[in-house]
This record gives structure tokens, sequence and C-alpha cells, in this order.
């Protein structure tokens, strides 16, 4: 437990670096509260968890001080008078702080989020967002390639100015006691929200078994990943954020007959990708240190130092094979800084 709360620190740290932009916005820092058998209080506004529970946020506009009555009263605005109800936001005013709630699971899971209380005004800029994956400086995880449905339906925008349901019926979530209901597709969640004046939420998450996890977001601390395609014609993807070490334990990838060869200069439908990237997308900017193909006959233990903010390894395949790797992935240190497959500029 020790070791996963220092990966979801590094994690936490790594994606306040990144500086998430799904909505165009100033940081500024929150107080989330996770009101479940492990109570936290974070105050980062890009807050990483492992764990299922309840969360809740809570803003409330600024104060400036009690009156002689005893009341909190509003904070002044620029031309000293205090302000009074939730006006429209000004053109040109500088933006809202987006913030977000990253869920990662183990990899052979799914995140379920249910939004029990939603009170963010619509009126005065407020805004939700469950996203199906990752955002990370407006490229996502899995790659828009490689997920199985379009950008458009793995991100959900919604915002209510009520607390209670029943809500009208959402496009991508599903409806349970009067609330709404978002899954992801891998183990890998996010719930993004801005709330410029004042608002609150409360959501649940749970991890739900996947039988066959596809793109995998690795926290670094399995002691290897299954990448399979399960005779599917489709791209899985194993991604951490940080640089590692990645060790192709086994694979089979491609013709039955056919031995592990390199094969960058040869044109095949079906091959392992190991690279990294500067931004969370690989299929855009990978700097591949190999790409392989064919099938191993015992351990291969074929092990490359990528120093990129971004690792990964693709397993791009056909449909015509049932294509698989086992693969090691761990962080990289100073004693693998001399044998670097691939150095991005970081």
């Amino acid at each position: 437990m020790a070791m996963r709360g220092v990966m979801m620190l590094f994690f936490q740290v790594l994606i306040l670096c990144f500086q998430a932009k799904a909505w165009h916005a100033v940081r500024r820092s929150f107080e989330l509260e996770q009101t479940a058998a492990h109570q936290e209080k974070p105050r980062n506004c890009m807050h990483v968890t492992s764990e299922e529970g309840e969360f809740s946020y809570v803003k409330l506009p600024p104060v400036r001080s009690t009156s002689k009555h005893g009341h909190w009263m509003p904070a002044p605005d620029a031309s000293g008078e205090p302000t009074a109800g939730e006006p429209d936001p000004e053109p040109g005013a500088a933006p809202a702080t987006v913030c977000g709630i990253y869920f990662v699971a183990d990899p052979d899971q799914t995140v379920e989020v249910t939004m029990r209380q939603v009170n963010v005004d619509c009126r005065t800029g407020g805004l939700m967002a469950f996203v199906d994956g990752w955002e990370l400086n407006g490229q996502y995880f899995p790659g828009e390639r490689d997920h199985e449905k379009p950008l458009g339906l793995r991100v959900q925008e919604f915002c209510a100015e009520r607390t209670g349901g029943p809500w009208p019926g959402k496009q991508g979530a599903t409806t349970s006691a009067g609330a709404w209901v978002f899954r992801s597709s891998q183990n890998a969640a996010l719930v993004q929200y801005r709330i410029p004046e004042r608002g609150s939420f409360v959501l649940s998450a749970r991890f739900h078994h996947n039988p066959k996890p596809c793109n995998i977001m690795a926290e670094g601390l399995a002691p290897y990943y299954m990448l399979r395609n399960y005779g599917q014609r489709r791209n899985c993807t194993l991604t951490a954020l940080f640089p590692a070490v990645v060790s192709v334990i086994a694979q089979e990838v491609g013709e039955i007959n056919d031995s592990v060869r390199y094969c960058e200069r040869v044109r095949v439908d079906d091959k392992l990708e190991i690279g990294g990237s500067v931004g969370l997308d690989p299929s855009y900017q990978l700097v591949r240190a190999s790409t392989i193909c064919g099938r191993s006959r015992g351990r291969m233990d074929l092990e490359q130092t990528i120093l990129c903010g971004t690792t990964s390894v693709r397993l791009i395949s056909s449909g015509r094979y049932n294509n698989q790797a086992m693969v090691t992935m761990r962080m990289a240190d100073e004693s693998d800084l001399r044998l670097a497959t691939v150095i991005c500029e970081m």
C-alpha cells in the first residue's frame, strides 16, 4: 500500500506538469473530500486515486468578514461593492479553474462513476465531464485511433441546477435511482469540473472486473502486463506516465511460423511497437525504440530503456491472428541512463 501511495503521488505530480486542458482554464487549488473508509482531503486541483469510494466537492464564493449582525458577507468585487447573486460571466473575463479526478484501477478492471448529486450551474459557466480514459494537454488515453468509441461518445459533458433526481436521460450514460452512471472501457477514467462561482457535487466510484482488457494505464506495480487483441482488428496500448524500462518477455504476433524479428522497414499489419512520446497519445508522436513481429519460442527478455514523459507499448492487429504479448515495465532510474534506447525532449 505504501508503494501504491508513492506511485499515486508521482502520477499526480506528472499530471500537474502536463497541465490538462479539456477546457481552457487557469489552475487553482481546491478541496476534495473522499467520504469512504479511507478519508482523504487532497488540495491539488488534479487528484489521482486508485481507491473506490465516495467523493464530494463544495465551492462557495469568497467571503470578506462578518457583519455586525454576525452574518457572512460576500467579498467585494473590483469596484469595492459586495457582489449579489450569480451573474453570467462577462466576455473577456478570466476563465474558471478546471480540475479533475483521475481514476486508475488494476489492469483487468474498469471504472464506474455514479453522479449522486450535481449542483453545477450551467448559466454561470459551470460544467462537468466524464472522460472514458484520461485527458492531458488536449491528448487522450487511449488514443483516438486506438479506442473502440469515437471521441464524441467518450467525453460526456453535463451540468445541472439541482441536487436531486430523477435527472433527464443523457447519451452515453445510464440512470440508476435518479443518478447518472458512466462506465469506462479500460482501467482509466476521468471526471473534470469547472465551477466559476459556487457549486457542489457528490460522486461514487466502483471498479469492475474486465474479462478482456485491451488498453491499460500502467501504475508500475504489476509484475507483468498482458496485451491481447482476442482475434479482433484493434490496437491495444500499454501506457505509463513516466520514463520506463520495458522488457518483452514473450510474444505471439502475426504468422504462426514466423520467428521474432525486427520489422521497422517491412510493411506488416500485425506488430508490437515500443517507444515513448512527450504527449499522452502515442499514435501521433511515438518515437519508436523498436518494432517487433513474429512468435517467440521461449523467454525473450528484450529490455529497452525509454526516457520520455510517456512510455508506450502498442499491439497493432489486423484481426487475422490472435496476437498477444507479455511485457514488464518499471520506472527507470539513474543506472538506466547510459543504456537509453530512446530519449525525448522533456
